[in-house]
């Protein structure tokens, strides 16, 4: 239930939803905002989040609308309607000379971008101005717009990446166990320490922080400041002393300057040609025979653009180092001598790929791949960075009755329905637990609750035994892991500063093929966060095939079980590893 008040003066009701530092109204405050806004409701009030459903009292419309989106329009002064307001702009506008209303082609064309026609709005609409209402097939949601607006297609089918594949951003990495420079401005003394001990480098909390050069003491959110500490006063200056530099350049002949002398190859006279403050470019001679025409000032503080252009093609981002399932789908045989390995991964070139999915074959350039809706396959519209393509062991117990399929969900995304898994080692075990908590680590809850076999327990207790402190069941978490969150290890041991993880992998659980890419991968993730990795593997399963210093399979036999020997020679092979 919510706690918090409304935030309309003098209600003193009880919030509709509640919010750490934003306002939030009762239920008929939050009509009486879609009422200001020119807005009647249509439907009951969720959440802010969602799409609401209203009429316009004005032209009668029907449209889903944010109470973000009302609220600031409000506050604006904007009437919400968007019916009205591109009627109003068509009228002012005036009709293209020549067009017609082609409902057929109107329908076809929403179709192409997933939409339902409901009402044209106007009498000419094809032309890619006139106002439309119409409805996703997806999830249902009205509004209305142009028709070259419905080209970008609703907003539940965007697919968009949380960071720069060339330079992803951290994860949840606290400010205090990073590296940033801004932990030399952090402000101890107006700044709590659970706050300091909490807070992470891509947090829009506003926090205090002090000028390490000046001491001012000022605000600022710690994202900005984590990505480059500035202070308001230093800024200033600084751009203060810039000005009054740039102004001595303009006086300042290129002759009496000795970088810019002994590289001058221009027909103009040095001694009547100023640092700045002309556009004219004129001719350098850089040590590396480059003859760039370059600005006197943009060559001082710059250097030679042809030996930076070097420096920077050097260190390009190619397509297949950064985006692996784009470049896995490059066609093989229609793009001549290029490929992913020396194209770049934001390269404009238009290029041939091909689906696996369904062998469709379609020309896009490789940026466009990785912006708006990310598709994999334009025909089958599955996209990328799925669950089928980040987990595919998970995704083999993603359940055909679920309305989407794994290629059309992220691993960690919220879906409208609570998704069904089928295990893969027991098909005959189903069960339903969300996207997100299957990801962490979650596994079948029946095979949960059968325990561990019996030459498990054995091997655990021969481990603890022999080494002290082996522990059965600990969920491990690092930031190496790319595949999941987070990994339950069967056994997990200290030595000599390690940490050993000992699976055993019986016959009947892990001969699955979705088993034996799970434990695959769980492998490579555990050997990425630094851990010593055996795998026992039962009788006559095949061995995974990593080839690692740090990894070793074992061969047990459930039959006759040798967990003392066994874990001595682990326990020889990790001191020599270790050593």
């Amino acid at each position: 239930m919510p706690t918090q008040e409304c935030s309309t003066t003098d209600c003193g009701r009880p919030a509709a939803f509640a919010t750490r530092s934003e306002p939030a109204w009762c239920l008929d405050c939050i009509d009486n905002l879609v009422r200001a806004g020119g807005l009647e409701p249509a439907e009951p009030f969720t959440k802010p989040s969602t799409w609401r459903l209203t009429t316009c009292r004005t032209c009668g419309v029907q449209a889903h609308y944010r109470l973000e989106y009302i609220i600031g329009n409000n506050a604006a002064g904007i009437a919400t309607c968007r019916a009205c307001h591109w009627k109003a702009w068509r009228g002012n506008r005036g009709p293209r000379p020549g067009a017609t209303l082609d409902r057929g082609k109107i329908t076809r064309r929403l179709d192409e971008f997933g939409y339902e026609l409901i009402d044209p709005l106007d009498e000419v609409s094809d032309d890619g101005d006139g106002p439309l209402v119409a409805k996703c097939r997806r999830c249902g949601r009205i509004r209305a717009a142009r028709m070259g607006d419905f080209g970008w297609r609703c907003n539940c089918s965007r697919n968009t990446r949380s960071s720069n594949p060339a330079s992803p951003r951290p994860g949840r990495l606290l400010l205090s166990e990073s590296d940033s420079p801004a932990l030399q401005w952090w402000d101890h003394e107006r700044n709590d320490e659970a706050t300091f001990r909490t807070v992470t480098v891509r947090a829009t909390r506003a926090c205090q922080w002090r000028c390490p050069e000046c001491g001012r003491r000022f605000e600022a959110k710690v994202s900005a400041m984590a990505e480059r500490p500035t202070c308001p006063d230093c800024s200033a200056r600084r751009h203060a002393e810039w000005k009054s530099e740039y102004a001595q350049w303009q006086t300042t002949p290129v002759a009496e300057v000795p970088e810019l002398a002994a590289a001058w190859a221009d027909d103009a006279d040095p001694r009547e040609v100023m640092v700045a403050g002309s556009w004219k470019l004129r001719r350098f001679r850089c040590p590396n025979g480059h003859q760039p025409r370059i600005s006197p000032l943009t060559f001082m503080s710059s250097g030679c653009p042809h030996c930076r252009g070097a420096k920077t093609a050097a260190a390009k981002k190619w397509l297949a180092d950064t985006s692996p399932e784009i470049a896995g789908q490059w066609h093989p045989t229609l793009n001549g001598k290029h490929s992913p390995q020396n194209v770049v991964w934001d390269s404009q070139r238009m290029v041939w790929w091909r689906a696996d999915c369904c062998g469709h074959e379609w020309q896009d350039t490789v940026r466009a791949r990785d912006k708006y809706q990310r598709l994999r396959c334009p025909a089958c519209r599955t996209f990328l960075g799925s669950l089928a393509w980040d987990d595919p062991g998970l995704a083999a117990e993603w359940s055909p009755a679920n309305p989407l399929t794994a290629w059309n969900v992220r691993p960690h995304t919220s879906t409208p329905f609570v998704p069904e898994w089928i295990c893969a080692t027991n098909p005959g075990h189903t069960w339903q637990a969300p996207l997100s908590s299957r990801s962490n680590g979650a596994e079948c809850p029946d095979c949960r609750e059968a325990g561990k076999s019996r030459v498990e327990l054995a091997h655990h207790a021969a481990a603890e035994e022999l080494f002290g402190n082996a522990r059965s069941g600990v969920a491990m978490k690092d930031k190496a892991f790319t595949t999941r969150k987070s990994w339950t290890t069967d056994i997990s041991v200290s030595v000599n500063e390690h940490t050993l993880v000992i699976e055993y992998d019986g016959a009947y659980w892990h001969s699955a093929p979705a088993k034996v890419l799970v434990d695959e991968r769980k492998s490579r993730d555990l050997l990425a966060a630094g851990c010593l990795v055996v795998r026992l593997r039962e009788d006559d399963l095949p061995t995974l095939g990593i080839d690692h210093p740090r990894y070793r399979e074992v061969r047990a036999h459930s039959t006759v079980a040798r967990p003392g020997p066994v874990m001595e020679d682990i326990r020889d092979w990790v001191t020599d590893l270790t050593a």
